[in-house]
């Protein structure tokens, strides 16, 4: 099976609209590509303009892609953290990027579905993304179940980043 790694980094949002009416926004975004899911952590400080900054790293099986016309679906979601019940949707950001552009940073609008504000799209979203080469994971089970296979692709690339980590700090991060 093919596949590729990609690192897709959320940055910040701003302008976001406040959904509370007691207590500080501690928004978090999650992240869902290819099946899978990842969460940053809430931003405690910066309320309706959040900061993250973070990195995850998914597999993409190139069926995906392929199926796709060349695309890969992203959904951010963003949600308020609460103490005493469950966390509130904020808004949404779907993406579609472009396989054929392995490096992209953008800044989206904001939706909101189903809301009672007056406007669908509110604030932005800061993002990039680092679509990997082609790796080929070798699985000789006769399944047709894919998650296997991407998990065998994962154990591939965080072996290959460790290599590459290493390989970089022994030559002097050049």
């Amino acid at each position: 099976m093919e596949a590729r790694c990609l690192y897709f980094t959320v940055h910040s949002a701003s302008n976001l609209i406040n959904v509370r009416k007691f207590g500080e926004m501690k928004v978090y975004a999650k992240v869902s590509i290819a099946g899978n899911s990842e969460r940053t952590e809430p931003d405690l400080v910066n309320k309706i303009n959040p900061e993250w900054n973070k990195t995850f790293r998914f597999i993409v099986p190139e069926i995906n892609i392929i199926q796709a016309q060349g695309k890969i679906s992203v959904k951010i979601e963003l949600f308020c953290q609460r103490s005493l019940s469950d966390d509130k949707y904020v808004a949404e950001v779907n993406l579609s990027l472009d396989s054929q552009c392995p490096k992209s940073c953008n800044t989206c609008l904001v939706d909101i579905s189903g809301s009672n504000y007056k406007s669908s799209s509110f604030g932005t979203l800061m993002y990039s993304s680092v679509l990997g080469e082609k790796l080929i994971v070798v699985d000789s089970s006769p399944s047709k179940d894919y998650t296997n296979k991407v998990n065998i692709a994962q154990i591939g690339a965080t072996v290959l980043g460790a290599v590459v980590t290493g390989a970089a700090a022994a030559f002097g991060g050049n």
